[in-house]
């Protein structure tokens, strides 16, 4: 091996291990919200809920990750990425612990005050990233990434087996909020004396954004895809078992789709990243996701792992590739920041009504056949979208010079 071979993976090696703590800090956004739906069924039961009200702890989550984006952007004008990781790990921490007090009312609260931590941390990883690793941003998201995922399959596998084991679903949530608090003491630890650890104040282009009516067709793209992953992680689970599908199967199944979505979002964006049109690529993705949702409307005992593993590779690229689109579609650094925040912000807005829509829709109908069907809508409204703003081109969306 060359010398410059080897310092290729010491460099590597070096990368990899200061990016830890940074790694650490996004397995601990989802699980707070993906360790619910498993349990959802014996915390409506525990507490006397109807399935609307059960539906405000898979949408309370989801509002919060759109005044997250909203905020995050303003309160990095005066506290630093680091100082936001750590608000944003000490609010996980405290709600998270909220969520154990057995009363919806403080429940809900402590959901709200977990949600707004996740929220805040979901527009710093990048951010972090970006100002640590410039030159292997790429190797670090996708660990981020990847991570993130790991954790999210992880929580809806385990919730159902520890609750049942314990006898209390509070134990499967619990251990999520205690791992906020292990990460905020590692991150407090390891990122002392950071020399580039400043406030942002860099001015936004926010609202002439808001004009920009490709800027809007990617939020569309982006709410309906995030529709559908905080819908089916909220009440998968429930439309498994309600279908005769055992619990802690029907847990696993949403495990399978996350885990199944892991690979799927590590190779979308470098295959996106290489054409100037993503719109085949839209496609793809969204006929996979048309079968997952007919698979489990029409035929959800017959294979559901087949469905789900569908619903992952479908659901496990949109993401990413929203993301990627936002990089690759802007002209300049300035613009993917904000565009960015506006599509979080915006698109959260939509894909909340999501996990309550499909709750009030069961509640209303006595079956799931409706709520399923708005969700194979909502996937056409994304395949619309993606096709108008995946085509050729750039979205110009700085603010023009007053000059």
């Amino acid at each position: 091996m060359s010398k410059q071979s080897v310092d290729q993976v010491d460099s590597t090696v070096s990368v990899l291990f200061r990016a830890l703590p940074l790694v650490a800090f996004s397995m601990t956004l989802r699980p707070m919200v993906t360790s619910v739906g498993p349990v959802l069924p014996e915390i409506r039961s525990e507490l006397h809920m109807s399935a609307t009200q059960a539906s405000y702890l898979t949408v309370l989550p989801v509002i919060c990750f759109a005044l997250g984006a909203f905020i995050a952007p303003r309160l990095l004008t005066f506290l630093s990425p680091n100082h936001a990781v750590a608000l944003s790990l000490s609010l996980m921490f405290v709600g998270g612990n909220l969520r154990l007090v057995s009363l919806t009312s403080v429940l809900l609260l402590g959901t709200f005050i977990a949600g707004i931590g996740a929220a805040i941390g979901n527009v710093l990883g990048g951010l972090v990233a970006r100002r640590d690793f410039p030159a292997r941003v790429g190797l670090v998201m996708g660990l981020y990434v990847g991570a993130m995922s790991v954790s999210s399959s992880t929580a809806a596998m385990i919730s159902f087996p520890v609750s049942d084991h314990f006898g209390s679903w509070k134990y499967a949530l619990a251990i999520w909020a205690d791992l906020a608090f292990v990460v905020l003491a590692i991150w407090l630890w390891t990122q002392r004396g950071h020399t580039d650890n400043t406030p942002m104040t860099n001015r936004s282009s926010y609202r002439y954004i808001m004009r920009n009516k490709m800027a809007w067709w990617l939020v569309l793209y982006f709410g309906f895809q995030s529709t559908n992953f905080h819908s089916l992680a909220g009440w998968l689970p429930t439309i498994l078992r309600d279908a005769g599908i055992a619990p802690a199967t029907a847990g696993a199944m949403v495990s399978l789709m996350i885990l199944t979505g892991v690979p799927a979002g590590v190779v979308v964006p470098p295959i996106a990243a290489k054409f100037s049109s993503q719109r085949i690529l839209i496609a793809a993705i969204v006929g996979v996701s048309l079968i997952g949702l007919i698979g489990v409307w029409k035929a959800p005992t017959l294979a559901p792992w087949v469905w789900v593993m569908c619903l992952g590779l479908g659901v496990g690229s949109s993401f990413p590739l929203a993301l990627t689109m936002v990089i690759t579609k802007s002209d300049s650094t300035n613009a993917a920041r904000d565009l960015s925040s506006f599509m979080q912000s915006w698109g959260y807005v939509i894909s909340a009504i999501g996990p309550f829509a499909l709750g009030a829709l069961r509640d209303t109908t006595g079956s799931w056949s409706i709520a399923m069907l708005a969700l194979i809508i909502g996937t056409l409204v994304q395949f619309t979208a993606g096709m108008v703003v995946g085509g050729p081109g750039h979205l110009h969306v700085d603010e023009p010079s007053s000059t």
